[in-house]
Order: structure tokens, then C-alpha cells, then sequence
């Protein structure tokens, strides 16, 4: 029988090849994710059944000199909910209605969250107290997750708020000291890797590993909460007083360079934070910096005592050196008056800083020569930061005659505080070197660090320069005494119970090459004189009442010194209890 061999027709070999080429594609896609895209679907998956959560660890605690506790953390809980346990309807429903009141709010509103959320787990609520998340845990919502944090809390209020700043929701510190020094205080975060099921759920004997938080270091400030107060009292009632629209009161110990109170406005107010941070723009961002390191200013008459102290020093003048003031000095044909147009005739160099005479200033500097009195003022730290440890410092301004523009008036004006610009700060450290014996020393607001262990590391002072001799610095407090101690009109800028010394100063503020009408004021004093423990500056910005830095600003430091002085057990110099040697 004849055997007959079967020929492939189109209708056979067609379908054979639609299915090879279906079977090859299928073939390359199991390839491409099986082999080529492996890790990356593997993790996927990983996340899909692995729940991932940071631990915050504890922020470090931020204390006063005295311990006094003006910063720190507590417990909290972050509450997640899984997008996924809440995808079925009844689920959600009565979920949302269990957890609802427990945070203040609405099932809807909880909904709306979990149902818009781009991740797994949508947060719900931040910083929720320990009490309540605890309550929450106990009722085993289904796909409610608690995940351990911390809150910031100021136990003294507002007190400190510019000095000590704030944290944001990440506890990473935005301002201030929290954030100088966040990556001390925050320490190092934890992970929590957990299983969970299909719907989300974590299971209660799957896989679980805790990586452990390791808290922060403690801070130890220099600032003392009670004399922080003071400051901040006394600001707000000279600012009321004399109508300023801003100031600072620093309070320093000269020899040490420790910030004892720092207290500025307008500033930053816990109180208030949320609403204020809302409003946005320049106010908000005002909020971020510290006035007293990172605004400039011309100091005025106080920049005096650097010219004096730097005659001095250099040996041109003395204390007794006597000129003839005529009330105005011409400096390339340019007259520069007193700043009261007055003339004081035949005056000592202590003449000049009691009676604050500007041409008096200017002998001292043309005596000096220009490089000579610019070395001096590189010494005292004048257009350069103070390196304190604070964010946002400003590096000061004076014009040198390298620099496009100068002209031998601007060095001239330099000596009795214009044409150069510098921050509070600067101008603190400047005349601490005055009168300390001449050592320039680095502004600091903390004193000890704290590590978990319990050990303490001191922060000790940091001697940076020396800017004159110590037979200088006797001389110029001596001299400053003598500002303080004449006080004919008075004014009262000496302190009823203690020796002490200062100057004041009065300067309009420039713009665009000239002076507006609207003035910054000023006294800087320290007490006792032989023996200074604090030295203060008062500074109040555009006073409406017009008076100068001697009327406004010298009896807020005579009242703020008695006051501080006492608090700090110094014995009076003055009155019935002083001490008689």
C-alpha cells in the first residue's frame, strides 16, 4: 500500500509559529525579570512584606550653667496606618472610627490621608503624647502602626528662645544651638525591620530586628537662666520705655569669654512659633538667626575705647596727654564736628572719653598713623567673626585704604565708631580684650558637653590674640571709671552699689552713603572695676524718643548691674554692706 508523507500547509505551520514567537517572548520576559531584573524585583517584594521604620534617638538635653533645664525631650509616638489593611471598605470604616477620637479628629479626615498617601504606611500623626499612643496600641486597631519618637519641650518658656532655637519634624535642630550643635545633640537614629502580612499587618512572630538609638550628648550652656530673665526683662522695658523698635542687652564674663545672658528682639518666642513660621516670607525667616552675631551695626562713641586703648598701647598718647578741642577737626578739607557741636578746649585723653569728643578720637588715630591704628583694630577682632559658637555670624566691615573708595576720612570717622561695622558680639569681645588685660578671647554660650556615658567634657577658654598690654588694659578700665564715676547731669549710668566703668555710644544709621535721621544706641560698662565679673552691653535699635546711647541706654546698665551683681552673691562696693578695705 502506498505510504504517503504528510506536507506542512499554512494552515499548520502559521498557528506553530504565532505560538513559538508567543512562547519566546513569554521565555524573554521571564529572563529579563528572573535574571536581568532580579535584585530589583526581589526588593520590591522585600519591601512588600518587610516594614522599615526609623528610630529617633534622643535628643540631648540643653541645661544652664547652674543645671537648670532648658531644653529636652520626651516621648512620643508617630502613627502610622497601612494603606493596604485600610483598602477594604468595613475594614477602614471602622478603624478610622476607633482611632478618630483618640487623635483629635475626623474618620473622614483620617481617610482622606490614608487614602491620598504615595507610601505603604501614611502617617497620621506626628509627636502623639505617650499616654494616648500607648492607649492606641492597646486596642489593636487593624493597621494602626506606633512607632517610637520624641518631642522638644522648654520647661522655662520663652526664656532663651534665641539662644536655644528649635528642632523640626525630624528632631534636626533649624536655629540656634540646636542646630550648631545638632549633629551632638541628635546622636545616631535606630531602624525597626519587621514582617507583615498580605493586608499590610505586622505578624506578631515573624522577623524582627531593632537596630538600638544611641541618644545624644547633654549640652551644658554658659547662659544663666536667672540673669537670661533679667536680660530679657530689662530689654523689653527699655525697649517700651524709649520706643525701640529692636536691641540687644549681652551679658559676658570678661575674663573667660562665657556669654552669661544673650537676649535680642524682636526674636524667636516658642510661645508663638507655629503661627509666626506660618506667616512665611522675611518674618519666618528672621526667626532662624540671632541678631547679636548676625546684624551689623555702627557702634558709635563706644569704638572709642579701642582708639584710646590703641593710642595707649602703641605709646603715643597717655592718659594725661592734653590737646586743644575747637569742636570741629579737618580731615581733607572735610570737617568732622563733636557730636554736640560742641568745644571743650584743653582736654586729657580721659577728657576725651568722659565729654565722648570726637576730634579728641581723631588725634588719637592721626597720632597712631592709619596702618598703626588698622593693625590695632585687626588685634581687637574687628572685620572678622568672633568665632562664637553660634550660627550665622557676621564678619564686620571697615573700609582699609587698599580697598576702591577709601579716602583718610574714613579711617578718621573709624575712631569715634562710624564708617565701620561690626556685630554686638564683635564689640563685646573687643572691649572684654580692653579691659581683661589684653587678651582676645572667643566668645562661647556652651560650657560642657555630657556624653551618654555620663562623662563631662569642659569647653575651656579660648585666648586667641593679644591686642594690648595689661598696663594698657589697667589703664583704659581706669579711665573708663572716671566716664562712670563723673556723672554731673545725672544720668544715671553709675550703679548704686558697685564700682564700675563704661562708655556710651550714639550713631545714625547710613543709607546709601549717608545718615538718615533714625539712630541705634548704646552702653557698654563692666563692674567692679579692679575685679570685673560681667561686662554688659545695652543696645536699643531707632529709639523714638531721640535720646542718646548715656541718657537711654547707661541707666538700664547701672540698674541691670546692681541687680545681676547681687544674684550673683558679688559683694557691694557701695552702701551699708560694702566692703571696706
Amino acid at each position: 500500500m502506498a505510504q504517503y508523507r504528510a506536507h506542512g500547509t499554512r494552515r499548520v505551520w502559521l498557528p506553530a509559529a504565532v505560538f513559538g514567537l508567543f512562547a519566546a517572548v513569554i521565555g524573554a520576559r521571564l529572563v529579563h525579570l528572573q535574571v536581568l531584573e532580579h535584585d530589583y524585583y526581589a526588593a520590591k517584594a522585600k519591601e512588600e512584606l518587610l516594614g522599615n521604620d526609623t528610630i529617633y534617638a534622643r535628643r540631648g538635653t540643653i541645661l544652664d550653667r547652674n543645671g537648670g533645664v532648658l531644653a529636652t525631650s520626651v516621648n512620643t509616638w508617630d502613627i502610622y496606618v497601612s494603606a493596604r489593611a485600610w483598602k477594604d471598605e468595613a475594614t477602614a470604616a471602622k478603624a478610622a472610627a476607633e482611632l478618630a477620637p483618640l487623635l483629635k479628629t475626623t474618620p473622614a479626615a483620617l481617610r482622606e490621608i490614608v487614602a491620598t498617601t504615595e507610601s505603604l504606611d501614611a502617617r497620621v500623626y506626628h509627636d502623639l503624647s505617650y499616654e494616648t499612643g500607648t492607649d492606641i496600641l492597646k486596642k489593636n486597631i487593624p493597621g494602626v502602626i506606633a512607632i517610637a519618637n520624641t518631642s522638644r519641650i522648654n520647661p522655662e518658656g520663652d526664656v532663651a528662645a534665641s539662644v536655644l532655637g528649635f528642632t523640626g519634624t525630624d528632631n534636626s535642630g533649624l536655629a540656634g544651638i540646636e542646630a550648631a550643635y545638632n549633629e551632638v545633640l541628635q546622636g545616631q537614629p535606630g531602624r525597626a525591620i519587621y514582617e507583615r502580612d498580605t493586608t499590610g499587618e505586622p505578624i506578631p512572630y515573624g522577623q524582627h530586628t531593632v537596630t538600638q538609638p544611641k541618644p545624644g550628648e547633654d549640652l551644658v550652656l554658659t547662659i544663666d537662666r536667672v540673669l537670661q530673665e533679667m536680660a530679657e526683662q530689662y530689654l523689653a522695658d527699655g525697649m517700651k520705655e524709649h520706643k525701640a523698635k529692636g536691641g540687644s542687652i549681652i551679658v559676658m564674663d570678661p575674663m573667660t569669654g562665657e556669654i552669661l545672658a544673650l537676649a535680642t528682639s524682636p526674636g524667636l518666642k516658642f510661645s508663638t512659633l507655629e503661627e509666626d513660621l506660618a506667616k512665611g516670607g522675611d518674618d519666618a525667616l528672621s526667626l532662624l538667626r540671632n541678631r547679636a552675631v548676625t546684624d551689623l551695626y555702627e557702634p558709635g562713641s563706644v569704638m572709642k575705647i579701642i582708639t584710646a586703648a590703641a593710642a595707649i598701647d602703641a605709646g603715643v598718647v597717655t592718659a594725661g596727654t592734653t590737646y586743644y578741642d575747637t569742636g570741629v577737626v579737618y580731615v581733607e578739607k572735610v570737617p568732622l564736628k563733636n557730636w554736640d557741636d560742641a568745644s571743650y578746649g584743653q582736654q586729657t585723653m580721659t577728657g576725651v572719653l568722659q565729654n565722648s569728643i570726637n576730634s579728641g578720637a581723631v588725634f588719637m588715630q592721626e597720632a597712631l598713623g592709619t596702618r598703626r591704628f588698622q593693625e590695632y583694630l585687626d588685634a581687637f577682632g574687628f572685620g572678622k567673626p568672633t568665632g562664637v559658637d553660634l550660627q550665622g555670624e557676621a564678619s564686620g566691615i571697615f573700609r582699609r585704604p587698599e580697598d576702591e573708595g577709601y579716602s583718610p576720612v574714613d579711617v578718621a570717622t573709624q575712631s569715634f565708631g562710624q564708617s565701620i561695622s561690626v556685630t554686638p558680639m564683635q564689640m563685646m569681645q573687643a572691649v572684654a580684650a580692653a579691659i581683661n588685660g589684653g587678651n582676645l578671647i572667643t566668645p562661647h554660650v556652651v560650657k560642657a558637653r555630657i556624653k551618654a556615658d555620663g562623662s563631662r567634657v569642659d569647653v575651656s577658654p579660648q585666648v586667641v590674640g593679644r591686642a594690648i598690654s595689661p598696663q594698657t588694659s589697667d589703664t583704659i578700665r581706669q579711665m573708663l571709671g572716671e566716664v562712670v564715676s563723673q556723672d554731673p547731669d545725672g544720668w544715671g549710668r553709675n550703679p548704686s552699689r558697685y564700682t564700675a566703668g563704661g562708655k556710651s555710644g550714639t550713631a545714625n544709621v547710613p543709607v546709601w552713603g549717608t545718615y538718615d535721621e533714625t539712630q541705634i544706641v548704646s552702653f557698654i560698662g563692666f563692674a567692679p572695676l579692679d575685679s570685673p565679673k560681667i561686662l554688659v552691653l545695652v543696645k536699643l535699635d531707632e529709639n523714638g524718643d531721640g535720646k542718646t546711647g548715656t541718657v537711654a541706654g547707661g541707666p538700664i546698665f547701672a540698674r541691670f548691674t546692681d541687680d545681676a551683681l547681687r544674684y550673683l552673691s558679688v559683694r557691694p562696693e557701695k552702701g551699708p554692706s560694702a566692703v571696706h578695705r
